[in-house]
């Protein structure tokens, strides 16, 4: 009798245990039919139908509904009829495992011998903030793109930063240290000298119209960033397509260019970003509501990839 009743005691608690929130990333639908709505609500309205087994990304848990993208679109889904095999971060923004002793390792942010503290800006998602400088040293939390730390110093390939009153570390790569001037960089390239004013940006909230550090839009951003490195371009995403050299492939893109994106579902210009090079460009998000760094190789800007100009000799 005794150990019935720990069983039907032990079965109340794992009931009473709240789900495991999804992380950013892919999940699974469970249910033989899954409603994408327009609102995290059962008022939303149905925008599509996903059936069992349906891969969607995860952009974030909200408790009950998922912000999710499927199909190239934004939208809203259960949470309790999607799964994740295992909770997992975003793509990893750390090494995966430490560099072999002797190794040569990529050259960290920094090199120079900066004064401390500095301000760092974030800029991938997920970014593991660690209790020290090794992949075994326990997780405090996570960063995403365009939060601010103060950067105490460096050690190796880990920067050891202070947040919240708590003093941890973050793998170097995925802080970027903002120089002091903002228009030209350390090794006088111009294009380099645009890219490094936009990563100051990283997090500045996005803004319809906008075109300052109070608050950009994505063209307005590319605006701020070139006319206060010398070069005036046009205002609006499509005017700047038109101003520039198209590019015939993506082979062709340098850092510096720029990368152009439909409105889902037609062919006109709805978007537009900087290329800063390994497959990534930084950009106004309406959907983030912030600059933010994002890879060209993402589903949503796959599907509506438009072209690319060089607006740089």
């Amino acid at each position: 009798m005794k150990r019935i009743l720990i069983l039907i005691l032990s079965f109340i608690l794992i009931l009473a245990l709240p789900a495991l929130a999804l992380e950013p990333g892919t999940a699974t639908v469970t249910a033989s039919a899954l409603n994408f709505r327009d609102a995290p609500d059962m008022s939303g309205e149905v925008i599509g139908l996903a059936s069992e087994g349906t891969a969607v990304e995860v952009l974030e848990d909200l408790g009950e509904w998922c912000r999710v993208r499927w199909n190239g679109q934004e939208g809203y889904m259960a949470s309790e009829y999607l799964a994740q095999e295992e909770p997992a971060p975003a793509p990893v923004q750390e090494p995966a495992a430490e560099p072999a002793a002797g190794a040569e390792a990529e050259e960290a942010p920094g090199t120079e011998e900066p004064a401390w503290p500095r301000t760092g800006v974030l800029t991938g998602d997920s970014v593991r903030f660690r209790a020290g400088p090794s992949l075994e040293d326990d997780i405090y939390g996570y960063f995403d793109s365009g939060a601010r730390v103060t950067v105490l110093g460096l050690e190796e390939d880990w920067y050891q930063v202070e947040y919240g009153g708590r003093v941890g570390y973050v793998f170097a790569k995925y802080i970027y240290l903002p120089t002091e001037t903002k228009t030209v960089s350390s090794d006088g390239s111009l294009a380099d000298a645009i890219i490094q004013l936009a990563k100051a940006n990283l997090g500045v909230p996005y803004c319809y119209g906008g075109a300052s550090p109070n608050g950009f839009d994505c063209s307005g951003l590319v605006y701020y960033c070139y006319s206060q490195n010398g070069v005036t371009l046009e205002r609006t995403a499509t005017a700047q397509y038109n101003g520039g050299v198209a590019l015939s492939s993506q082979a062709e893109l340098l850092p510096g260019d720029l990368v152009f994106f439909a409105t889902p579902g037609t062919r006109s210009i709805g978007h537009v970003g900087i290329f800063i090079g390994d497959r990534e460009f930084i950009h106004a998000s309406s959907g983030s509501m912030k600059i933010m760094i994002d890879s060209l190789d993402a589903s949503y800007w796959v599907t509506n990839y438009y072209g690319a100009c060089r607006v740089l000799n």
